[in-house]
């Protein structure tokens, strides 16, 4: 008994491969993300530093994270320390965007 192997007729894929032979699709150059480098002129690192601060938060915290970034926040602002309680308020704006915007109408001067 012999095997034959039948290549499967996709109709959308060959009128894509007619389409592209016509020049009437373009082609996408796409390039590596890397993210241990310089990017685009910027030295140091391509993270934003709220971020990495928040996923370090998150992982000690889990789910509670948002609560316990809320309760730092207003501990350092009880404490008359505003730059840190900003700190903790942008922590908290990456979990909870209403917690953030009350704790900064509450607790920061204007």
């Amino acid at each position: 008994m012999s095997i034959r192997l039948a290549t499967a007729q996709d109709p959308a894929r060959n009128a894509g491969k007619h389409a592209a032979g016509r020049g009437l699709v373009t082609r996408v150059r796409v390039l590596a993300a890397n993210d241990n480098g310089a990017v685009e002129g910027i030295a140091g690192s391509a993270f934003d530093p709220v971020l990495v601060a928040a996923l370090r938060h998150f992982a000690r915290h889990g789910l509670d994270a948002p609560r316990v970034a809320h309760a730092e926040a207003a501990r350092s602002a009880s404490e008359g320390n505003a730059p840190v309680a900003a700190e903790w308020i942008a922590i908290t704006g990456m979990f909870d965007r209403r917690l953030a915007a009350a704790a900064k109408r509450e607790l920061l001067p204007a």
